[in-house]
């Protein structure tokens, strides 16, 4: 139009023919759709900005939804741990021993203020497929045969199993790609003697090799079913005596720089 204005129009034409066959009369409607067109504009609008908020909030898990998942693995830990302490401390040695890491040059990159964040909330995921070992193993006060063993280290398969049906929902959050992680690579080792996959050195994510090290500190350093508390002192001649065979070395020289900030949190947390 000559004002600028844009008009949008529907045409629909029309054709009449005598029974020759010869075109007799065309005709046809011309309807002004420019306000339906405006509704469609907007609709389509509304679409992308829903489709964008969906995608940001599928990026994210509610307080709830963590609530919820932190209720299950309390209830699974209190099968096997009398005080309920032991994810709280694995959790906060997991923190405190990304934060030692980002100051080494191997990890600086790696270990960004989100990592620890994440590794802090992803890591008491660690043992949640121990859910679905019998408490005849879990609770068994003397060594596991083979067989039990074989039952046992399928936690971690099904942990990461259990995680991974979440985590169609929810594949771009960073805490359920780590609690996938941690679950199905914490009892690999560094020389490749671990388990479920063999995985060894830097094959391991690094948040798993943080978990190993936390996870077995806190088992050494606590009574179980099958063995008595650890004194600090004992536990750190363990761990470095696995250093580079079980451990990551690098985290094994931090975890000794630092032992008496572990021993500490260990000691706040019971």
């Amino acid at each position: 139009m000559k004002s600028g204005q844009v008009k949008w129009v529907h045409q629909r034409f029309y054709s009449k023919f005598n029974d020759k066959g010869v075109l007799t009369h065309l005709y046809g409607t011309i309807q002004d759709i420019t306000e339906m067109k405006k509704v469609e504009d907007e609709l389509e609008k509304y679409s992308k900005d829903l489709e964008k908020l969906v995608e940001e909030k599928v990026k994210e898990i509610s307080s709830s939804q963590l609530a919820t998942i932190y209720a299950l693995i309390k209830l699974s830990e209190s099968r096997d741990d009398d005080t309920g302490a032991h994810i709280e401390r694995t959790a906060s040695f997991c923190r405190l021993l990304a934060e030692k890491a980002r100051s080494v040059p191997e990890y600086g990159d790696i270990v960004t203020d989100s990592f620890i964040d994440t590794i802090y909330k992803a890591s008491p995921l660690h043992d949640i497929g121990k859910v679905g070992i019998p408490d005849s193993i879990l609770l068994k006060p003397d060594k596991l045969t083979d067989d039990e063993f074989a039952i046992m280290k399928t936690h971690v398969r099904i942990g990461y199993e259990t995680l991974a049906e979440v985590g169609q929902q929810y594949d771009k959050n960073e805490f359920l790609k780590m609690g996938m992680d941690i679950a199905q690579y914490h009892h690999e080792k560094w020389d490749g003697t671990g388990y479920n996959k063999g995985l060894k050195g830097t094959e391991i994510p690094l948040s798993a090799r943080i978990m190993a090290l936390a996870d077995v500190y806190d088992a050494l350093r606590s009574k179980r079913v099958y063995k008595d508390a650890f004194s600090h002192e004992k536990s750190m001649e363990i761990i470095y005596s696995n250093k580079g065979s079980h451990f990551d070395p690098v985290l094994v020289d931090l975890f000794v720089r630092y032992q008496e900030e572990f021993k500490s949190l260990y000691e706040s947390i019971i």
